[in-house]
């Protein structure tokens, strides 16, 4: 049988180029299922990581916690989140600077989202403020806000620096806005800063100023009625200006509003009633003061000395005894008692009063704790309520 030689050449042409494109097709294939399977293990990897990561982070473990997410980015350095997280713990532990750098270099990234960008930009500016570079995180405040005039957390973040520079104005401003996007009113804060305002409008020496202070104290008390440090500087401010009837009536409405605190006024209020050569006045306004329900120990304290001073010691001494039974553990109270006492030389009563307070405190101390956990009690438990551990608690 005789064969065609370029007949026989073509065949063989043609079964090496399909062996060639099977060979190519098999071995890409191969390859591609490799790739996958490697892929594959990876994401495996990434989320075995990023759980234990997560998990030592609810269970206290910073340290782990990063050395889990060190090595996700090891793995795919293109997850932003877990960036942002592992740049939030170096924070979280002091480490400022490692933080800084890892969301620089997110912010570099030429392919960022805008939402994530913001976020970068945000916790930036956080690691700017803990550190202490005030201008850098304003201005990383300002550049998330120039993005979406609305991030609330940024707002807060830039009302608190600006309170540490002392700029009141501008914290006022951010305040409502922050205000005005989150739909809740923070009246302490706008208070004392409304009231800053008007302490450096009082510095100015203008009777323009002074009047200006003034409005923003009255809008200070307004805002937020229990504010003590407002109702103090009305006070003394219309004590300065000879108002002796306004500088009265915001004493008093504050020994109304906040009784607790009225002791930080009392000497305003001396003076005041002294400008009007009415001391019978203000005794009968502190009596009614550490009378009332609410009267605080320091109060007790203040009248008593003034009593004292005056040499009204039996006077004194029922003040205190009052306080003694209103308050059985009020310390100052007592030592003012006993030191009255032992200098009028009524030495069995001092003893009296001193064995009063220290059954009182005693009474309420602890007597057992839990060698486990810290937990203590009056009372033994054989098992720890706090950690559960059996036989642990021991006398103190």
């Amino acid at each position: 049988m005789a064969f065609d030689l370029p007949y026989l050449i073509g065949w063989a042409a043609l079964a090496i180029t399909v062996s060639a494109v099977i060979f190519r097709t098999a071995y890409r294939l191969g390859r591609d299922v490799e790739a996958r399977y490697h892929e594959k293990l990876e994401e495996h990897q990434e989320s075995a990581f990023y759980y234990k990561g997560l998990n030592y982070l609810l269970s206290d473990e910073q340290d782990k916690a990063i050395e889990e997410f060190v090595k996700v980015v090891r793995i795919n350095s293109e997850t932003v989140e877990i960036h942002l997280s592992l740049g939030n713990l170096f924070r979280s532990r002091g480490e400022v600077g490692r933080a800084i750098r890892i969301h620089q270099n997110l912010i570099a990234r030429p392919n960022l989202s805008t939402a994530h960008r913001t976020s970068a930009l945000y916790e930036l500016a956080e690691d700017y403020r803990q550190g202490g570079f005030v201008d850098r995180a304003v201005e990383a405040c300002r550049q998330v806000l120039s993005v979406d005039p609305n991030h609330a957390r940024t707002l807060s973040s830039l009302l608190m620096l600006h309170e540490s520079e002392g700029r009141w104005d501008t914290a006022l401003e951010v305040l409502q806005r922050h205000k005005k996007v989150t739909g809740t009113p923070d009246p302490r804060r706008e208070a004392h800063l409304l009231l800053r305002i008007g302490q450096e409008q009082m510095e100015g020496g203008t009777l323009a100023d002074e009047e200006s202070a003034i409005d923003r104290f009255r809008s200070a008390v307004r805002i937020f009625p229990g504010c003590v440090e407002g109702y103090r500087l009305l006070g003394e401010a219309h004590l300065a200006r000879g108002r002796i009837g306004e500088a009265i009536s915001s004493f008093a409405t504050l020994q109304k509003t906040r009784p607790t605190h009225f002791f930080l006024v009392v000497d305003s209020l001396l003076k005041a009633y002294r400008s009007q050569d009415d001391i019978t006045g203000f005794e009968k306004f502190m009596v009614r003061a550490v009378n009332g329900p609410s009267a605080s120990t320091r109060l007790i304290i203040l009248w008593s000395r003034y009593l004292e001073e005056r040499e009204r010691f039996q006077e004194a001494i029922e003040v205190l005894r009052a306080g003694t039974q209103k308050h059985p553990s009020a310390v100052g109270v007592a030592k003012q008692l006993i030191l009255m006492l032992s200098r009028m030389n009524r030495w069995q009563e001092a003893v009296g009063v001193a064995e009063r307070c220290l059954d009182h405190h005693l009474s309420r101390q602890p007597v057992f704790q839990c060698t486990q956990c810290g937990f203590k009690a009056q009372d033994i438990y054989w098992q720890c309520p706090q950690c559960h551990q059996w036989d642990t608690m021991e006398p103190l």
